[in-house]
């Protein structure tokens, strides 16, 4: 029986959220592959997202970005971490070319880092990207401001080149992969139905349900005291915003988060792949607010604009919870006649079964 390992990068759970959905279709349509995880992903996501029996190994070969919240990064703490990657990567590299191989692995998947694709073609076997971006390309749109991005991006290009093929997902960057097949939307999806999510949750009739979806890194310094002004309204939240405010009541136990965002009138949140993917998926208004420099960035905005109801509101804003507004001119909008298909989990497992053949 054949065996997959899929590489996912710990930045957040937009890539891990995705990977798992993957990883759940291909345990689905095809078991008799054999699977398992190299991340440093939270361990309390891999257990509600996996399928069962999935073998997680926890060790981090990438960066990511490293940030203070959701909004903020922190461009030289992640320059000195790559730092020390680097100086640390030919004896990774040796270290998971010779797993690979002690293992008898037969493909490899990365979302995102770059060391598996080096690893992969060490170890004579494939290597596939499954993402909408590379961290190399990432960190180019960084350069002006960090030079010191430089010895990173060379590494990461020349590691993406061996990779054989690349899965790429809608709202692309370039991908440093010769031979490239585009998915349909990777996005986890709601199994109850709308109106049952919100009775459970307690949604009165003529209220209206909020999701502040920020946690993967949190929202620090956010006072939100404007949320006093919004009656008729149900805030759902992750404990550390449930803290700061009593507005907020904390995510109800039991409730997969796809049945929040399908049961929810507007989430609210900073562009990432995963939450955006959700919201369109569900046809959820998105309030948006800038997440600063980074690259994907205007890409998903465009998606969330072309595909779904979105709107932004600046970061002050955000963190003083002045929402009324910009709430009330989003459930005004139309939605769109456009609609993505969002059977790109299932697409991408049959094509990583077809490689395994």
């Amino acid at each position: 029986m054949p065996l997959l390992r899929y590489y996912m990068t710990g930045h957040g759970l937009g890539h891990a959220s995705r990977s798992c959905q993957v990883l759940q279709a291909l345990c689905a349509r095809h078991p008799r592959i054999r699977r398992e995880v190299v991340t440093d992903t939270p361990v309390w996501f891999l257990s509600a997202n996996l399928p069962p029996n999935t073998p997680v190994h926890q060790r981090a070969l990438d960066i990511g970005v490293c940030q203070g919240d959701s909004l903020e990064m922190n461009l030289p703490v992640t320059v000195a971490a790559w730092e020390r990657l680097l100086a640390a990567a030919p004896d990774l590299l040796a270290a998971e070319t010779a797993d690979l191989l002690r293992c008898g692995v037969d493909l490899v998947v990365t979302d995102v880092a770059a060391l598996p694709c080096a690893a992969a073609a060490a170890a004579g076997i494939p290597a596939v990207i499954l993402s909408n971006f590379t961290w190399d390309w990432i960190y180019e749109g960084f350069l002006d401001e960090e030079p010191g991005f430089a010895a990173a991006i060379a590494w990461q290009r020349e590691a993406y080149h061996q990779a054989r093929l690349g899965l790429r997902l809608p709202f692309p960057g370039p991908l440093p992969v010769a031979e490239m097949i585009d998915l349909p939307l990777v996005a986890r999806r709601s199994r109850r139905p709308k109106a049952e999510v919100r009775q459970a949750i307690g949604v009165g009739a003529g209220e209206q349900l909020a999701l502040l979806s920020f946690g993967g890194f949190g929202l620090e310094g956010a006072s939100l005291e404007g949320l006093g002004e919004l009656t008729g309204w149900v805030l759902l939240a992750e404990d550390p915003l449930v803290a700061i405010n009593r507005r907020l009541r904390p995510l109800p136990p039991g409730i997969a988060y796809a049945d929040l965002v399908n049961a929810a009138d507007v989430v609210v949140t900073k562009p990432g792949y995963g939450i955006v993917a959700e919201c369109l998926a569900h046809r959820t208004a998105v309030l948006y607010t800038p997440r600063g420099n980074f690259r994907e960035q205007p890409l998903l905005i465009a998606g969330l604009k072309r595909y779904g109801r979105a709107l932004e509101i600046d970061n002050p804003s955000l963190r003083r919870g002045d929402f009324r507004e910009k709430f009330d001119q989003l459930l005004a909008l139309p939605q769109p006649a456009e609609n993505l298909t969002t059977d790109g989990s299932e697409v991408a497992a049959d094509h990583l079964a077809r490689l395994l053949c």
